[in-house]
């Protein structure tokens, strides 16, 4: 079940921990404005919201701290004390008791996972990813590019992600850059 396609590294990928829901569905189910297909808690429509505002303001916080670095501090300050209710907020969605975090590889173009029963290719699904531990929320849309029988048993499913918008991808950006941020901090510490 396997598709020979060139293997396009435009992206960095982390090996991360995500909560991760999928549906396979018609690719008529993703037109523009249509409901997305997947139930999504209103816990995470606010998440996702949040998440988007940070990532449009991130130049005007840059802009600022540029002409005045308290100010600059103390705006970081409340849009930490956001993050912190909205991890709270997060915590207790219902959402988020049905699904157990899972490995999966991770980067801008798309991401991979092992998943109990093999996916046809050229499927389309309907994702709903949430990165960890800032439980950013993201809907988007993929494409099964490869579905191989793994060791264990399960399958891994390489997916490409399909009209993912800017604000996404530039999260999910941020999230890796975050990640190995935080690889290499950690590996410093271990060295000493």
């Amino acid at each position: 079940m396997s598709q020979d396609i060139p293997d396009k590294r435009d992206y960095y990928r982390i090996n991360d921990r995500v909560l991760l829901e999928f549906k396979i569905i018609d690719p008529n189910l993703r037109e523009e404005g249509a409901d997305f297909p997947i139930s999504v808690s209103p816990e995470f429509h606010l998440l996702n919201e949040l998440h988007h505002i940070d990532s449009e303001s991130i130049g005007l916080l840059h802009a600022i701290a540029e002409k005045d670095r308290n100010i600059a501090t103390y705006v970081s300050a409340i849009n930490h004390k956001i993050e912190l209710l909205a991890s709270v907020i997060a915590g207790s969605s219902e959402d988020l008791d049905e699904v157990r975090p899972q490995d999966a590889t991770l980067g801008e173009g798309g991401l991979s996972f092992n998943h109990k029963e093999p996916v046809e290719l050229e499927s389309i699904l309907a994702i709903k990813l949430t990165l960890l531990p800032s439980y950013a929320g993201l809907l988007l849309y993929g494409r099964v590019v490869n579905c191989n029988e793994h060791i264990k048993g399960d399958y891994l499913l390489n997916i490409e992600f399909e009209n993912i918008t800017d604000n996404n991808r530039q999260l999910i950006a941020r999230h890796v850059l975050h990640y190995q941020a935080k690889a290499r901090r950690a590996a410093g510490l271990n060295q000493e």
